[in-house]
């Protein structure tokens, strides 16, 4: 009788686990699939085609895909390749509550079917498990803060500390506090800092601060479960720029991971950077295309940082080492060249504390490993459905490649702070 295992049936969402099927005949074709039911109308699902080996197995470890939502030999490819179910509104797998895990169905079946198509005419599975995915380890504490104007939510590990320091922001007004609590499970006190739509905070960020700023970094790190010689910052997006912006704030800042973002001000944001409000990029809202799917390509909305390169955000004032990460398929924004501009101007004081990792083939949404590729999903900014880029799996395996190098700069950073 056929059977599905899978080892550790818990673990973080960040750890690889091992799939195996046996009990089928020599050389059976069999289906595998995973699907998680994020919400009362929204299914993410996958599926894979195998050929068990003479003893019957299926081993996701060892053994290549032939076909379905990957191919080859991929461990965590029925994880990493969930899609949304057809013409469903929910197109990005983000936990809504990190304290949840998520509830991972794994199913084999007979034959090469696509299970994608509905269960109309799909049999039933020779055998099925669920397994559970985690944003957050036992005993990690959850602690809404509202600090004079500051207000984030802290992540602190089960162990005594004090703790290693890092500030973590997305961009667009998205709150999640997924990477925090994850990054917590790695011994870091995560702080995720909100700047808008948060408790009281403005609903957008149309208008911002340097002081806001200032004071969460001024708070956290002089928080007694932090510990000294400053903290890190994580910035997706136009969390990126703002962690760029703190860098050149305050000397508490010990290591900057720019994520796709911007290095200078959007036009959608009125920044008030210590009295003077700092110049934005230009927009044209004309060159926003509507795509035959309904959803829009806003890549060239923004103009070339390189024509206006006096906008920049003074990164030649930031001590702390920078790493910058580039997604090459990212079609929200040329980060590329965001990047370029920066280093360019880095280099021109003679500073060479900046390091760039580009991932080819890689979107805009970068996130942890093993968690979902999103091409398409909504925007709150323009209000619609947009393209992210990315092909699935070279956007994936930047996911799994980024995770571990961006812990090892942040815990090197901080060493090398302290000499």
């Amino acid at each position: 009788m056929a059977s599905i295992a899978v080892s550790p049936p818990t673990s973080l969402v960040t750890d690889k686990v091992d799939i195996r099927v046996t009990g089928l005949g020599k050389q059976q074709p069999v289906t595998l699939t995973a699907a998680v039911q994020y919400s009362r109308d929204a299914q993410f699902q996958s599926h894979a085609h195998y050929a068990a080996d003479s003893s019957g197995s299926v081993v996701c470890s060892r053994h290549a895909a032939v076909g379905g939502s990957f191919s080859g030999v991929e461990q965590m490819g029925l994880l990493w390749s969930l899609q949304p179910a057809a013409a469903q509104r929910v197109k990005r797998m983000i936990p809504r509550d990190v304290t949840k895990p998520l509830e991972v169905q794994l199913c084999v079946y007979d034959g090469h079917i696509d299970t994608r198509r509905g269960q109309d005419g799909v049999p039933a599975p020779l055998a099925s498990c669920v397994v559970e995915r985690r944003f957050i380890r036992d005993g990690v504490r959850r602690i809404v803060v509202r600090e004079g104007r500051v207000r984030g939510v802290l992540y602190l590990p089960e162990e005594e500390g004090p703790f290693p320091g890092v500030i973590d922001m997305y961009g667009s007004g998205a709150n999640f506090e997924h990477r925090a609590a994850l990054l917590s499970c790695q011994g870091f006190a995560a702080f995720r800092l909100m700047y808008c739509n948060f408790d009281d905070l403005p609903k957008a960020e149309t208008h911002l601060d340097s002081e806001y700023f200032t004071d969460a970094v001024d708070w956290f790190s002089s928080h007694s479960l932090v510990q000294p010689g400053g903290v890190g910052v994580v910035g997706t997006s136009f969390g990126g720029l703002l962690a760029l912006i703190m860098g050149t704030l305050t000397d508490k800042i010990n290591a900057i991971v720019w994520l796709n973002g911007f290095s200078a001000m959007p036009v959608s944001t009125q920044f008030n950077y210590k009295g003077k409000i700092l110049p934005t990029l230009g927009f044209d809202i004309s060159r926003v295309k509507v795509m035959e799917e309904g959803h829009l390509y806003i890549l060239d909305t923004v103009d070339d940082l390189a024509l206006e390169p006096e906008k920049c955000i003074q990164v030649e004032t930031i001590a702390c080492p920078v790493l910058f990460v580039v997604s090459e398929d990212d079609k929200n924004l040329r980060s590329d060249k965001m990047a370029e501009q920066a280093i360019a101007r880095m280099e021109a004081h003679g500073k060479t504390n900046h390091q760039l990792l580009a991932y080819p083939g890689a979107g805009h949404l970068l996130e942890p490993p093993y968690m979902p590729h999103c091409k398409i999903s909504f925007h709150p900014i323009p209000g619609a459905e947009v393209d992210w880029g990315g092909e699935t799996r070279a956007h994936c395996a930047a996911q799994e490649d980024l995770w571990p190098r961006m812990i090892a700069f942040l815990r090197n950073s901080r060493l090398h702070s302290q000499l």
